[in-house]
């Protein structure tokens, strides 16, 4: 499989996100939630998104849903989630 240019700038923007947000991780961090959950599901994506831009992109997504739902955990709150395309479910 080849990874699309539409593909690589998603997950740049990812990890990017990812940087930008971590001052906000952590179960003791006493940020704003929605900033919270943000941060936590860019870092439970950004090695699926690294993936994305220096290789072919494939990635476990079982995995990359269990790391988003530990996310939510780890905050206390839940994703939209609108078509339920984070958690599978």
């Amino acid at each position: 499989m080849t990874t699309s240019e539409h593909a690589r700038l998603m997950a740049a923007a990812v990890y990017e996100i990812r940087l930008l947000l971590s001052d906000h991780l952590g179960s003791e961090c006493d940020s704003d939630p929605c900033v919270r959950l943000a941060a936590h599901l860019a870092y439970a994506l950004h090695n699926d998104a690294l993936a994305v831009m220096e290789r072919d992109g494939e990635f476990d997504l079982d995995a990359a849903r269990k790391r988003i739902r530990a996310a939510e955990s780890i905050v206390g709150d839940t994703y939209a989630d609108n078509g339920d395309h984070l958690t599978g479910e």
